[in-house]
Formats: structure tokens, C-alpha cells, sequence
């Protein structure tokens, strides 16, 4: 009988966010840029994925999340050629989501691509949470038949 070697386990499993229209940011981004810098985030994440508690040089924390729709925020760092690139994303439960994708121009992150992936985070969180929340009798979000 062969000895298959199992694959390995991750400790967090990646996520696209998606908008309410349904629109997935960094994947989008990903496949307009196709290869091999697609190819290169996909194995960055895939990293972060099996080996959770990534610090520098892999992942590095941008914002410490304190309110109820607040994670910390992270990005995970890559580089294709002489070209770098980031990753923002945040741990919940067991699941890594990514905000937001960019090419980094300069020494420090923008602030603006910082407060959009902090957004899209607090919207997401938001979302999860009252899809998990029981709906109330003559609750106007229930669903009507």
C-alpha cells in the first residue's frame, strides 16, 4: 500500500470579501494582474494559511481593532520581481479575510488604502454578525413568505 504523505493543515482558511453587490476586490485585482504575481500572493497566502502567527517579514499588524465590529487589521507582504505588493486582511474565527490588494508606492502604507480595508472589515464583521443573530417576531428584517 502506498504511503501518501497527508497534506498539511491549515490554521486559518483564506477568504475573499465580497461586497454587498457581490464584487470581490482583491480577487479581481489578482486576475487582472494574472501571472506570476497572482501566482506569488497565492503561495504568500497559502503560507500565512498553514503557518498562523505569521510575524515580519511575512505579515505585519496595521491596526489594533478595540469595537464590536473591529479585528486587528494585518497585511501580508509580497514581492514579484522588484515590485511589492500587499495583502490586508483579519482573522475571524478561523477564517482569513481579504480586504483590500495594492502595490505599494511608497515607505509606509497610505493611509486611504488603510481606511478602506478597515471598511470593508467592519462591514464584513457587521454582516456576519447579524446573519448569525435569531431573527424576532415582527422583526422587521425577517423574511416574509
Amino acid at each position: 500500500m502506498p504511503n501518501h504523505a497527508s497534506a498539511p493543515t491549515k490554521r486559518i482558511h483564506a477568504i475573499f470579501y465580497a461586497s454587498e453587490s457581490g464584487l470581490e476586490p482583491v480577487k479581481e485585482s489578482l486576475l487582472e494582474l494574472g501571472r506570476p504575481t497572482k501566482t506569488v500572493v497565492g503561495e504568500d497566502i497559502r503560507f500565512v494559511e498553514l503557518n498562523w502567527r505569521v510575524d515580519r517579514p511575512y505579515v505585519d499588524r496595521l491596526r489594533t481593532g478595540r469595537g464590536e465590529f473591529e479585528e486587528t487589521l494585518y497585511e501580508v507582504r509580497h514581492k514579484v520581481g522588484h515590485v511589492a505588493y500587499r495583502t490586508l486582511f483579519f482573522v475571524f474565527g478561523s477564517q482569513m479575510i481579504l480586504v483590500h490588494f495594492f502595490r505599494k508606492t511608497s515607505r509606509k502604507a497610505r493611509k486611504s488604502d488603510l481606511d478602506l480595508g478597515w471598511q470593508r472589515m467592519k462591514l464584513w464583521i457587521r454582516a456576519e454578525r447579524e446573519s448569525r443573530r435569531p431573527t424576532q417576531k415582527g422583526d422587521r428584517r425577517e423574511k416574509k413568505g
